[in-house]
């Protein structure tokens, strides 16, 4: 089993009360966050599945304070299958911002897949919503 830290993403062999690179007391600070706070968390973590994990378990939540953290993996991530699954998740949470991002990403994100993604995404929600993206 591994752990890490989830400030400075460090690892280690053992579950430790404090990081010992930054310091960080581990169980004050995971207590101290709800559900959804974790998931935006690991959405940085080192672990390129817990990444993907994060991103559709927000999706899935529906929950708008998930937009602005999935909208800044988009522009941010140089790792395409963490783009699409974010892509996704904004499609399931939906509103505004949501929809405006992927109508951007659905022309400009350099990766074809992502793109790809954002066009099917905004499609089948039309479809569900009778011709409303």
């Amino acid at each position: 089993m591994t752990y890490f830290c989830p400030r400075c993403w460090a690892d280690f062999q053992e579950d430790l009360r404090h990081c010992p690179r930054c310091g960080l007391d581990i169980p004050s600070f995971w207590n101290s966050k709800d559900w959804r706070e974790k998931l935006v968390l690991a959405l940085k973590h080192r672990e390129p599945s817990a990444r993907l994990r994060a991103a559709f378990l927000l999706g899935r939540s529906h929950d708008a304070k998930g937009v602005a953290p999935l909208m800044e993996v988009i522009r941010t991530t140089s790792d395409v299958y963490l783009a699409r699954e974010a892509v996704r998740a904004l499609g399931e949470i939906g509103g505004g911002d949501a929809l405006e991002c992927l109508q951007r990403v659905g022309h400009d994100h350099g990766a074809r897949m992502v793109r790809d993604e954002a066009q099917r995404v905004l499609q089948k929600r039309q479809g569900r919503e009778g011709g409303r993206p």
